[in-house]
């Protein structure tokens, strides 16, 4: 009899992938059917995303699917997408689309944020959807794009975030999913729909908005376009995952109890707990908090803290100079590097920023009376043990804010391949690190498609099972006084 098999296409905002996801005796196993970039691409007007691109990449990867499946004897039960948060497509009212997916990066989307603060204020529209205001958002992005071009909105019939858009593509089913409609700041925080206060301000109709369905949705068979072309069944399903792509990593988090927490590691950190209901309060938006939806009905209260970006951004100021190394050279550089000798603020914006990372790093060690990092080992040590030490200024705020005491790390994601990072993490934080998965978002798109064609029972089986099909490595905190000493002034820095 051939096993089962679920395709979770995850797509990130410099590269997607097309994984299956078979179950087997209660374990999860992956394999990557297709890998590709793709980047947004410079338009009149606007950066866009590169939508034919990626839809045709989309279409390859479910095409070596079908051609894998076949080979291993699985049989696919379904399919579904996760992508990146915020951004979204319009559809005319004979659900062409209207224009190309517009980036989150565009500098335009300030004004649309500054339209918000003056009509809402930042305390106000947290107050409504448990969101931090920032320009990147769907809120802002919309509230610019009406004042700007009205007449765009006239002829919209329903605007779709893209995960939704590729759902659209898939199943003809036009609707959004709770998890990605939640980063948009369109939803209130308590009913966990359109807030009409903020589609007031924007100026936008309720109609151009889909209706919202829940995680592991069934929205209907695969086109028989779809199925013809790629060689998949008619038959399989199209189901909505956690759509935003941090809600499906947390989902393929193997959280053990109310003491754990979740770090989400890659280009960048997301770092929370998972809470039955959100958390408005001047001071979770004072500390930058925000609220956005998981599944069952959960909430993900979390902050974003600055990632590997900046070793990323390092190693690309190192090539233009001449000197290429690979990121296992860096972090080898970095183990040898002198401790606690250059202390910089991560939270700096100009750090999220791309170009000249490395005069950037410079500027802020001399700003906190430390010396310059010179050396390639120096930069990166720097880098790093400013990020541990906003993990751990982070966790201490998420225990006063929630009242509750986190005693285990679950770290996941790309990040989970950086040893030296996650030692620093457990050190900084005094708090045990379980790094593993790192596919957990793809084993969460996966987990929830079987929710919703009802071979997983629900969330907790969902993370044994992810429990059962990684094997996390543990870092125990090391007593080093100089931790103590980093993180008490960082926190003198960030206050």
């Amino acid at each position: 009899m051939a096993a089962r098999g679920s395709i979770a296409i995850d797509l990130g905002a410099e590269s997607g992938r097309v994984m299956i996801g078979v179950l087997r005796t209660g374990e999860l196993s992956l394999h990557e059917s297709h890998r590709f970039l793709h980047a947004p691409a410079p338009m009149p007007g606007a950066l866009t995303w590169d939508l034919p691109l990626i839809w045709r990449e989309i279409r390859e990867g479910l095409k070596r699917a079908a051609a894998w499946a076949d080979e291993h004897d699985v049989e696919i039960a379904s399919v579904g997408v996760d992508t990146w948060g915020v951004d979204f497509a319009l559809l005319g009212k004979d659900g062409a689309l209207l224009a190309l997916p517009r980036c989150y990066r565009n500098p335009e989307h300030a004004e649309g944020l500054a339209l918000l603060d003056d009509k809402l204020g930042r305390a106000g529209i947290y107050g409504l959807t448990g969101i931090r205001s920032m320009a990147l958002n769907t809120s802002s992005q919309l509230a610019g794009w009406v004042a700007r071009e009205p007449s765009i909105f006239q002829a919209t019939g329903r605007l779709l975030f893209m995960p939704d858009l590729f759902h659209f593509m898939l199943s003809g089913v036009a609707c959004t999913e709770q998890s990605i409609a939640s980063t948009s700041q369109l939803l209130d925080a308590q009913t966990r729909d359109w807030s009409g206060d903020v589609l007031r301000a924007i100026g936008l109709p309720r109609e151009s908005l889909p209706n919202i369905v829940q995680p592991g949705s069934v929205l209907g068979p695969l086109l028989p376009e779809i199925a013809r072309d790629t060689g998949l069944s008619p038959s399989i399903r199209v189901v909505a995952p956690a759509a935003h792509d941090t809600a499906s990593a947390v989902v393929g988090t193997p959280l053990s109890s109310e003491q754990s927490c979740y770090l989400s590691s890659g280009t960048w950190s997301l770092l929370g707990v998972e809470l039955d209901r959100a958390i408005v309060s001047d001071e979770a938006r004072a500390a930058e908090f925000t609220n956005e939806h998981g599944v069952s009905g959960t909430t993900r209260f979390l902050k974003n803290v600055i990632g590997l970006w900046l070793v990323q951004e390092i190693k690309r100021d190192l090539a233009r100079r001449g000197v290429d190394m690979t990121y296992e050279q860096l972090a080898a550089l970095a183990e040898r590097a002198a401790p606690f000798r250059s202390r910089i603020n991560v939270d700096a914006p100009e750090l999220t920023l791309a170009g000249d990372m490395i005069k950037k790093v410079q500027s802020l060690a001399r700003e906190a009376g430390d010396p310059e990092p010179t050396t390639p080992g120096e930069l990166v040590r720097a880098c790093l043990e400013g990020l541990a030490a906003a993990y751990a200024r982070t966790i201490e705020q998420v225990e006063r804010i929630t009242g509750r005491t986190i005693a285990t790390i679950h770290l996941v994601g790309g990040g989970v391949k950086n040893t030296l990072l996650n030692q620093m993490t457990a050190d900084a934080t005094g708090r045990r690190v379980l790094a593993g998965p790192s596919e957990a978002t793809a084993m969460g798109n996966v987990m929830v498609q079987l929710m919703g064609i009802g071979e997983v029972a629900g969330l907790a089986q969902a993370r044994e099972i992810v429990r059962k099909s990684c094997r996390p490595m543990e870092y125990s905190p090391r007593s080093e006084p100089g931790w103590g000493r980093l993180v008490g002034r960082t926190r003198e820095t960030t206050r």
